[in-house]
Formats: structure tokens, sequence, C-alpha cells
């Protein structure tokens, strides 16, 4: 006879449609982490699913998880990310957000590329009790030691989204976050 798996009762299902995942996600963790592949959708989704909440707040980043600037401009960016929720609130500093008492959505674009001190503060926003925080990164290995702190990991693809394994995720940041970059490596 064949042991099958129990499924845990506060574990998400997840289907076809990214903006509903990334809605059950939000409203069933506080620290959610949107990864997968480039054009998939991840900020564009993501803002799309807290479209109806207020207090939205996003900080953005000028370079992608490969360090490139983004496609046309960082303006450009911003204006879009702004198109897609006219109420969203676009900051640019992060110690500011630390004083925020009142709850709070943050949406985190990418964090390749920040400095130590910006990836401290971070964490201490993820530990903040107001806030439900939505990091986005192009490659999971870039979150270093702030894996720890998700309380979700959610793939995007352009078929649906499904939830990878904490530990599994540990260690690619672990592993293949200790990886010097190719251009170094010749």
């Amino acid at each position: 006879m064949k042991k099958t798996k129990e499924k845990n009762p506060d574990q998400i299902t997840f289907g076809s449609d990214n903006v509903d995942n990334i809605r059950k996600a939000i409203r069933k963790c506080k620290n959610i982490l949107i990864c997968g592949v480039e054009g998939v959708g991840k900020i564009t989704n993501t803002v799309q699913a807290v479209g109806e909440s207020t207090n939205v707040y996003y900080l953005g980043n000028p370079v992608d998880y490969e360090g490139k600037v983004r496609p046309g401009s960082y303006e450009k960016y911003l204006t879009y990310i702004h198109s897609l929720k006219k109420d969203i609130r676009i900051i640019e500093d992060i110690e500011g957000l630390l004083s925020i008492r009142e709850p709070i959505i943050l949406i985190i674009d990418e964090v390749y590329g920040r400095s130590d001190a910006e990836l401290e503060q971070v964490g201490r926003l993820l530990d903040m009790k107001n806030m439900k925080i939505v990091q986005i990164t192009g490659c999971i290995k870039n979150m270093k030691h702030l894996i720890d702190k998700m309380d979700l990991i959610l793939e995007l693809h352009v078929e649906g989204g499904y939830e990878v394994d904490k530990e599994l995720a540990q260690a690619i940041c672990r592993i293949l976050g200790k990886q010097k970059p190719v251009s170094k490596l010749f």
C-alpha cells in the first residue's frame, strides 16, 4: 500500500490566474516572494492583485535581476507602475518606510544591486508587523539571507503559479547566491 502525503489545510491551491494567485497569497501570508522568468508579469500581476487595496506602496529599483537598467528609462518604468494603480505611493527612500505605523502593503521590486545597508533595511521591513510585503525578484538566488523571512515563495509562469518549497529556495540562495558573476570567471 502506497502512503499518500496529507494535504496541509493551510496550504493554498494556486491556479492559472496569476492575479488571483497573488491575491490568495497576500490574504494568507505576511511576506511573499514572487519570482519567475522575464516577461511573465511579476510586477504587472502583483499591482493588479492589489488594485482594490488602499495604502499600497512601491519601492522600486532602477536595475533588473541582472543589473541591467530598466528598458527605456527608470522614470518611464515608474510611470508605467503608476498607470497600473493611480493611488500607489512610489517610495524612493527605504528609511522613510521604517516610521510608518499604519497597515500597508509594500511591493519591493527586485533586490539585485541593493547595498548591504539597503538589504538590512529590507530585512527590518520584513519584520514589521504592520506591513504585508510582496518582494519581486527575477532570480531566487539574489534573496540571500532575506529568503528566511519569506512566508511563501510563489513562482509565476504564463500558465499559472505554484509554491516553491522554502527549504529548496534557501538551498538555492545558500549555494547559487555565492557564485561569482560569469563575467568575472573568465
